[in-house]
């Protein structure tokens, strides 16, 4: 190996260390050939410290020639560790300095032989398709076993993060800060349900996972997904996530929960439609309060729910719909009005309009129809520094372009993105719906404070290497 390539590694190795999936990265590099199968042994034992085994494999990295350099940007890049890529390289195509309306086609194109294919830790929705899954079987490979997104290198996004160049600090005031320097800087636990078992499948909810990975890595998180539960295993792995080392050692924990949603009759309370079945966006706060999650008590709690909250339909966005779509007459807009989501307009029109519909559906809406209730989840008293985030108000449903993603997520990671360095999560949320406003008009955000009574800045790029201190009462 180069000695630049050398120095460079050297430079960032605290970060290489703090940021490493030591399986996943061994296992990139046994199939790149830089390590043989007797070579990685000394990595699987457990009876070692995982962070002084991180440090050997890097340490042993440097002496494994010339190309092993460019294996490890390769395999970065493919986990999704862009940040860290761009530290490495001067020279890689993941720097800002490319403008974002011409990206590299494929940052990783060097590696041509590579062989790849994701099969252990990706799943290929095609693929699945083709098979029946029982619920034993999806129960089983889903609970605590976060799943990691497929990167395609062309994809990408490319939008520009703006980084802190110094810390927020109490001014004296009565709102004082959460703490939040460490790196990792906090942790991203991201539910998505894409897939269900009627078939019906949410187009562009795909590409709000890949951006809140890439925005969230950027601001120093450690990010968990968790796909297409069943009811039960979403409740057994949020029970499970108490013993996650990652979340309970994190300085702030942002979930994000996206699915489509189901109305309570008469109540405020909303359900999350999981493959097999429905969980209440209680169901996903309680298991984070005092009670049931001590270790988290006195850190920020942020819950992001891309979901429909009603089957109401703001005038101005059906307005916007036709006026796109281009086609279709009042009837047909008075026949589809009400109706959720892309399953919910077929069962309306007959074989022959189908293909019609599909065409002139340019965004779709993350509702379901309406059931049977179940009982009111009490969400208990024993709650605080949580803030509840919603990409619609009671009622309305919520809107997801199937090529761009949802309507509220591209707020969201447009304002974060730019604003994150210089405005507390209030502000952000604040901005997130005047974004929505000028962009989407036919949608309006809200959010909840239960007890989030502190300042939260994520300083995104920024860290210190002080060890955190004890929770302020």
């Amino acid at each position: 190996m180069q000695n630049e390539h050398k120095n460079s590694i050297q430079k960032n190795f605290s970060s290489l260390v703090e940021q490493t999936d030591l399986d996943l990265m061994v296992s990139l590099f046994y199939e790149k050939g830089v390590f043989s199968e007797e070579m990685i042994e000394p990595y699987k034992d457990t009876s070692k410290d995982a962070r002084e085994r991180k440090r050997m494999l890097y340490r042993d990295l440097t002496r494994r020639g010339p190309q092993a350099f460019e294996h490890l940007l390769e395999s970065l890049t493919e986990v999704g560790k862009w940040d860290l890529v761009r530290e490495l390289d001067p020279n890689s195509a993941l720097h800002y300095s490319r403008s974002p309306r011409n990206p590299p086609r494929n940052p990783s194109s060097s590696n041509k032989g590579s062989s790849r294919s994701h099969e252990n830790n990706y799943v290929s929705i095609s693929e699945e398709k083709k098979r029946t899954k029982t619920e034993k079987e999806i129960n089983e490979s889903a609970i605590s076993a976060p799943s990691r997104l497929p990167v395609v290198p062309s994809e990408i996004p490319h939008f520009h993060i703006v980084k802190s160049t110094k810390f927020h600090e109490d001014d004296g005031d009565e709102f004082k800060l959460y703490r939040t320097r460490s790196r990792p800087r906090g942790v991203l636990l991201m539910f998505s349900y894409t897939e269900f078992l009627d078939e019906t499948f949410r187009r562009g909810a795909d590409v709000d996972c890949r951006h809140l990975k890439y925005l969230f890595d950027e601001f120093g998180f450690k990010v968990l997904g968790y796909n297409n539960l069943t009811q039960q295993a979403t409740l057994d792995t949020l029970k499970s996530l108490r013993q996650v080392e990652d979340v309970h050692a994190a300085e702030c924990v942002f979930v994000v929960v996206s699915s489509h949603g189901h109305e309570r009759a008469g109540l405020s309370d909303v359900d999350v439609c999981c493959y097999d079945g429905r969980v209440s966006v209680y169901d996903f706060i309680d298991f984070f309060n005092n009670t049931n999650f001590p270790e988290l008590q006195g850190k920020p709690k942020v819950f992001i729910f891309q979901i429909c909250r009603g089957l109401k339909e703001n005038y101005s966005s059906r307005a916007k719909h036709r006026e796109r779509d281009g086609a279709g007459d009042q009837a047909d807009a008075d026949e589809l009005e009400g109706v959720e989501d892309q399953a919910g307009v077929e069962e309306h029109l007959s074989a022959g309009e189908k293909g019609d519909a599909r065409e002139r559906e340019e965004i779709e809406r993350d509702g379901a129809p309406r059931g049977a209730d179940r009982p009111v989840v009490d969400p208990g008293r024993d709650v605080s520094d949580i803030l509840i985030a919603y990409s619609t108000v009671p009622g309305f449903v919520s809107y997801r372009d199937p090529e761009k993603g949802s309507w509220y997520i591209q707020a969201l990671c447009e304002v974060f993105a730019a604003r994150a360095h210089e405005r507390h999560v209030h502000d952000l949320l604040t901005l997130v719906d005047q974004r929505l406003a000028t962009t989407f008009p036919g949608q309006t955000s809200s959010y909840e404070n239960w007890g989030f009574n502190r300042r939260l800045y994520l300083h995104p790029g920024l860290y210190d290497d002080e060890p955190a201190a004890a929770p302020r009462t």
